[in-house]
């Protein structure tokens, strides 16, 4: 769909409710958990790169299938996994260790990470979708974005809990880019 009718390129649904319409009743109910749920911070601004994200691979119902798996492989690889390897190597390193430790293990991370990038059909179509993970993990890690619940003591658990936390803003991001479409009610192409 994207913005194709916009244009007025009717071989595209065109809306029943406007484009501007639909995105501001988007909006507003993707902040209603972001004041609602307290220490459960809710970062929206996550979900909005996503719902970005959604638009830029062609606002179709079939982006679950590039997104879904290539966010978190970009999370779980190049963020957590390569975070938790340089908090376990820093106090081997003296006094920056954890920076000599994030330079140091950035070689294999990021380098599996793009690597990795061949391995499915959706890694190699989802490359967006892949760094968004990392970055996106990054962001809410190094901000603490996450909800203060559990040990948030264990520097593990906070690594973990960020990578979850932002996967599962990312895939509510897919879900709003999705209903943004769907509350449009878009009519069928004339040709069909």
């Amino acid at each position: 769909m994207g913005l194709h009718w916009l244009k007025g390129d009717l071989s595209y649904p065109s809306p029943r409710i406007p484009l501007h319409w639909a995105v501001a009743i988007t909006v507003a109910l993707a902040l209603l958990p972001t004041f609602l749920l307290g220490k459960w911070s809710f970062p929206v601004w996550v979900s909005f790169i996503v719902w970005a994200e959604y638009f830029a691979l062609g606002a179709k119902l079939g982006t679950w299938k590039v997104i879904l798996p290539s966010l978190p492989f970009g999370a779980i690889v190049g963020g957590a996994a390569w975070i938790s390897s340089a908090v376990a190597l820093a106090p081997y390193l003296g006094g920056q260790g954890l920076l000599w430790a994030l330079f140091l293990t950035s070689f294999v991370w990021i380098t599996l990470l793009v690597y990795g990038l061949r391995w499915t059909q959706a890694f190699t179509v989802g490359v967006l979708a892949v760094f968004n993970g990392l970055t996106l993990f990054l962001a809410v890690y190094f901000t603490g974005s996450i909800p203060q619940v559990g040990p948030l003591a264990n520097p593990y658990y906070v690594i973990w809990w960020a990578c979850l936390w932002t996967i599962l803003m990312a895939y509510f991001g897919w879900f709003l880019g999705w209903f943004n479409v769907v509350i449009t009610f878009p009519r069928k192409p004339a040709s069909e």
